[in-house]
């Protein structure tokens, strides 16, 4: 399940967050609403420029791991799933890795049955998740290459994982859920997306 980050990753970079001035709670340690709020400006810099038929940008917009981090956990907190808590994001020269915890209680239901299935069941209540794979983009396309995914330490085929993120990722907008294993359009018509040790580098087509 450590996977659905990746779903998330390409789910979330495309949503704005919620409108309104909440009170907002203190930031857990490691993230930061000043680095959310950076990474919200961008965002609405793009849509902004959009809407008037401009470009997204003229020029590489650099995202770093603290900005996506805190703004995945702050800004859009409730569109991550329930189930899925503590979501971190790793980035390094063309890769991606994910770490969070996972309460196996609610998701239970949603596996599939098979070998993966019947090595979950001995496991209850929240287990740490992990995801490392590999990450290409081009012309407007991302691909993730999953090399691994760990629940509770147990090693998971990537077809059973995808499995259970496309069922978790079920929408009116996205009936068959999100599809992990497929390459899928990167957002804000963005042409690649380049990542190095700590940040992503987002060029836009002209």
């Amino acid at each position: 399940m450590g996977l659905l980050s990746i779903g998330l990753a390409a789910l979330l970079l495309q949503a704005a967050p919620a409108k309104g001035n909440p009170v907002r709670p203190p930031a857990p340690a490691g993230l930061s609403w000043e680095d959310s709020d950076a990474l919200a400006r961008t965002v609405a810099r793009v849509e902004r420029r959009l809407k008037s038929g401009r470009p997204a940008s003229r020029e590489t917009i650099v995202v770093s791991e603290k900005q996506l981090n805190s703004y995945v956990n702050l800004a859009l907190a409730a569109k991550v799933p329930p189930a899925l808590s503590g979501l971190r994001i790793r980035l390094d020269k063309d890769r991606l890795g994910a770490t969070g915890l996972l309460d196996l209680d609610r998701v239970k239901s949603k596996v599939p049955p098979g070998a993966g299935a019947g090595l979950l069941a001995f496991l209850s209540g929240s287990v740490p998740v992990e995801l490392r794979g590999r990450f290409s983009s081009a012309e407007g396309r991302g691909r993730v290459e999953v090399e691994e995914a760990l629940v509770g330490g147990i090693s998971l085929p990537p077809s059973l994982v995808a499995q259970i993120v496309a069922q978790s990722t079920r929408s009116e907008k996205r009936p068959e859920g999100f599809d992990i294993l497929a390459p899928f359009p990167l957002p804000y018509t963005a042409r690649r997306l380049r990542l190095e040790p700590g940040r992503a580098l987002v060029d836009f087509f002209p």
